[in-house]
């Protein structure tokens, strides 16, 4: 009882969605932008399923792929991330304030951000989360437990997102000395889950570990070869 009311008061305090007017200026805006200085491809949209609860999950290589999925799809969004960025550009860090992503700090608990994501998804909500965390470009990284932590809490699908570039995601150097957009492309795979725990209110360290693993390696199917890392399906 204790565990529904405390759902109930975060949903209270987090209904989904949120800000639609912001959050829509903000959509229309990254469309028009990703037009005129981008060339960008979205595939299988076919399998972005018509309801909630959803997790969608995606790589993180560069501070422009965290706009994949909002251009990708037309779900009204939550967002959980990193509470520092230290390496992002100012537009990056105006960004998540306003649309307020739901804020992590790597390294410790943050029940607020963790219990609002539950709550979003108990509204049959959509949430976005890079399991990698900060953006480092270069091949896929061990994943760390946040996004596991949640499919495995919640059982929430979980959607496959890849995103990459064809030049370094270098934006505006490839307008000025290629003379030529940006292509950027975006694979969307199939869901697949729901991931099951044996305690679902806290999951073992193993169950994350293999979790985060499977994760990654839907991610990995998604990607170039030489972006899969670790988790490239063939070496596995």
């Amino acid at each position: 009882m204790a565990e529904q009311n405390k759902i109930q008061a975060y949903i209270r305090k987090y209904p989904w969605p949120r800000r639609r007017f912001i959050r829509g200026l903000f959509r229309s805006s990254i469309d028009f932008f990703a037009s005129i200085l981008t060339r960008w491809e979205v595939w299988g949209k076919e399998n972005i399923p018509k309801e909630g609860p959803l997790l969608i999950v995606g790589n993180h290589a560069s501070f422009l792929d965290t706009v994949a999925p909002i251009h990708s799809t037309r779900w009204p969004l939550e967002f959980i991330g990193d509470f520092q960025m230290p390496n992002a550009p100012p537009v990056m860090r105006f960004f998540p304030n306003t649309w307020q992503t739901l804020k992590i700090e790597q390294g410790t608990p943050n029940y607020e951000a963790l219990h609002a994501s539950e709550a979003i998804l108990a509204q049959n909500g959509v949430l976005v989360i890079f399991p990698e965390g900060h953006a480092i470009p270069g091949p896929l990284r061990r994943a760390l437990p946040g996004a596991a932590y949640m499919a495995l809490r919640t059982g929430a699908p979980i959607l496959p997102m890849g995103t990459f570039s064809d030049n370094e995601w270098k934006l505006f150097n490839t307008i000025t000395e290629r003379k030529r957009r940006l292509r950027i492309f975006t694979k969307i795979g199939k869901v697949f889950g729901p991931l099951k725990s044996q305690n679902p209110q806290r999951p073992s360290r193993e169950e994350l570990i293999e979790a985060g693993n499977m994760i990654m390696t839907q991610i990995a199917t998604l990607l170039p070869e030489e972006y899969r890392g670790q988790y490239d399906p063939q070496t596995i």
